[in-house]
């Protein structure tokens, strides 16, 4: 039996559906490993709907097709949300891989623009630090999403019958995809609301020691002994997992400079401040004009090129979730995850951004706070 990573892109409140049985968070992980190992271990469009429910059960069974995880058509079962095994490993990393640095390449002749829009920002950080927080995190994990989606180059929402919206992406464990799927820098933590964002981007090489994650902990009522102190003092700062406390004071604090010494205590104990001052980069509406420049520049140079990738890919590419059927649109939107989680380690490895440092349990991240 192959075990498998549950990653789920929501477009619904983590907080508010944290208890809700439709959620996927509550009903993916070792219970479903058998099933799912069996859907793999058929080629596509042969494994029978009726063994499947005589051997998991047709409750099982029934929730993993609700929840858009498996697909029927009464007669046969086949897997309905991008998934990655490990035979898919090798075509991945090629292909993946020699479209990333072509991308990078491309980029690197509109470097001085980007420089430039750097230096206009004065927040007391290098470019190389901004520009990770910016091209890296801001534009690749979100206007470029916006821009792809707007062109039909990839999915970004995916409304269940449940009424929660959201994207499923499931990796088999092995450390050839682990490369891709949690080794790479593509993964944002944000802990957020309509006036605030504190969050960190990186890769997703354990648990990352942030708000984000402390909240999730907390959340499953299982917060780990690295987490406990940080709990302690959310709980001693504004009477715990509150995050619109949080945010709000974080607000006043870079608006204002006034705060609390225990919102203080806290931000210093998860590496947003030190020694009683902000300690990561703040992006304010201020350097928005800056960062929108950005954006556009980016578009013109690698916009048709990642267009012309993803189309590529998504299609051709010979991969279990392509053999199965599942959407294009879907698969697209993990294969960008993948593409520009690979150009940023090129950045990365080439110095153009900033490199941030591997932390045991923790992975490799940088932390900002955004101001709206």
């Amino acid at each position: 039996m192959s075990e498998f990573e549950y990653f789920l892109f929501e477009n619904f409140d983590a907080d508010e559906e944290a208890g809700n049985p439709s959620n996927p968070r509550n009903f993916l992980g070792k219970e479903t490993d058998a099933l799912l190992s069996e859907v793999a271990r058929h080629p596509a469009g042969t494994y029978a709907y009726s063994d499947c429910c005589d051997t998991y059960g047709k409750t099982l069974v029934q929730k993993l097709l609700d929840g858009g995880i498996l697909f029927s058509d009464g007669n046969k079962v086949t897997f309905a949300c991008p998934i990655f095994l490990k035979e898919d490993a090798p075509v991945l990393h090629r292909e993946v891989a020699y479209k990333a640095e072509k991308i990078v390449d491309l980029l690197a002749g509109s470097l001085e623009m980007l420089y430039r829009c750097c230096e206009r920002l004065n927040n007391g950080f290098s470019t190389q630090c901004n520009l990770y927080h910016i091209l890296c995190g801001m534009i690749f994990d979100g206007f470029f999403f916006d821009y792809l989606n707007g062109r039909g180059a990839l999915a970004t929402k995916n409304l269940h019958p449940s009424g929660l919206d959201y994207l499923s992406v499931i990796y088999e464990k092995c450390e050839s995809l682990e490369k891709l799927s949690t080794g790479t820098l593509c993964s944002y933590n944000r802990l957020t609301n309509e006036s605030c964002a504190l969050q960190s981007f990186g890769d997703a090489m354990g648990d990352r020691f942030d708000f984000y994650r402390l909240f999730r902990l907390m959340e499953k009522g299982a917060v780990p002994e690295k987490f406990a102190a940080g709990a302690s003092l959310l709980q001693k700062a504004i009477g715990g997992s509150d995050k619109d406390a949080l945010l709000a004071q974080t607000v006043t604090l870079v608006q204002n400079g006034h705060y609390l010494p225990e919102v203080m205590e806290l931000l210093e104990c998860f590496g947003y401040a030190q020694n009683g001052e902000i300690s990561v980069p703040v992006y304010t509406q201020t350097d928005k004009p800056a960062i929108i420049e950005m954006e556009h520049i980016v578009e013109g140079c690698i916009g048709t090129a990642m267009l012309d990738t993803l189309m590529e890919l998504s299609s051709t590419i010979n991969i279990t979730a392509v053999q199965h059927g599942v959407d294009k649109l879907e698969i697209a939107n993990e294969l960008y995850h993948i593409v520009f989680g690979s150009i940023n380690e090129y950045l990365a490895a080439r110095r153009i951004v900033e490199t941030p440092q591997y932390i045991q349990g923790e992975g490799r991240c940088l932390k900002c706070i955004e101001i709206y």
